[in-house]
């Protein structure tokens, strides 16, 4: 079996920085380290794997043409994913799903709270959104989920968008259904946080089909921007009630 050849030469520190495609040759990236002192590259099998490495470097400001191809990559690795994400919304409405994209935001934290969804079903797109005077991003992020379920009706297969790790990971990893089976602890025994819309996200996802898809914030995905927009100006509404979830909470605290 052929062993692998790199494809890619990060030079961090030499007569001349970047990334090149070769080792030998006058292209090559062994003339730029040869009888530099503390000259500092590495080789990748991968694109990916020289990003990743030249991120970790960079405790200093890189050089030009370094700084220009990691922007290069995050606009290729940003174009990939919205590419994955329209093929995969896409797929899902074709087969007679229902995507919502969500989000939450908060003037503050804790502070005035919004929450907004966009849902996409049967060819109709509908938006909601509201707020509370005080609250968390977190719960905020949460509710945005559980305002959207609420709002279709069962048996649904549902493609659940958001930007928000804390909503993504429990859902994803098996952490949720954990918590329900371990009476809403943590694997330390300690409660869950904010677990009354936890225990109301569960149990919507036991009538719903629910697949959790996680997509970087403010990325330009026009939906989530929309959600943003509408969770920002949800929070700045007058009048807004009590999240009694949270109040209460901190009130027993």
């Amino acid at each position: 079996m052929p062993s692998r050849k790199k494809s890619l030469y990060v030079v961090l520190k030499g007569h001349q920085p970047g990334v090149y495609q070769q080792w030998e040759g006058p292209e090559g990236a062994k003339i730029q380290v040869e009888g530099f002192v503390h000259a500092v590259y590495k080789g990748f099998y991968t694109a990916e794997e020289a990003y990743n490495w030249l991120k970790s470097q960079a405790k200093e400001p890189l050089p030009p043409p370094l700084k220009k191809w990691l922007t290069e990559q995050e606009g290729k690795a940003a174009n990939q994913s919205s590419q994955s994400l329209n093929s995969h919304t896409e797929n899902h409405l074709n087969m007679g799903g229902t995507v919502i994209f969500t989000d939450g935001a908060t003037l503050g934290n804790p502070g005035r709270g919004g929450y907004a969804a966009v849902i996409l079903q049967n060819q109709s797109r509908r938006e909601i959104s509201g707020g509370f005077r005080l609250t968390t991003n977190n719960r905020m992020e949460l509710y945005a989920c559980i305002a959207a379920l609420e709002s279709i009706h069962p048996p649904q297969k549902v493609l659940l968008i958001t930007d928000s790790a804390y909503v993504y990971r429990p859902m994803r990893q098996g952490w949720l259904q954990r918590w329900a089976e371990n009476g809403w602890k943590r694997r330390n025994r300690k409660e869950v946080e904010n677990q009354d819309l936890w225990q109301r996200l569960y149990r919507l996802c036991q009538h719903l089909e629910v697949e959790v898809y996680w997509i970087k914030g403010h990325n330009a995905t026009l939906e989530n921007e929309r959600c943003d927009r509408l969770a920002n100006q949800a929070a700045q509404k007058p009048n807004l009630p009590e999240d009694q979830g949270y109040q209460i909470r901190n009130a027993i605290a």
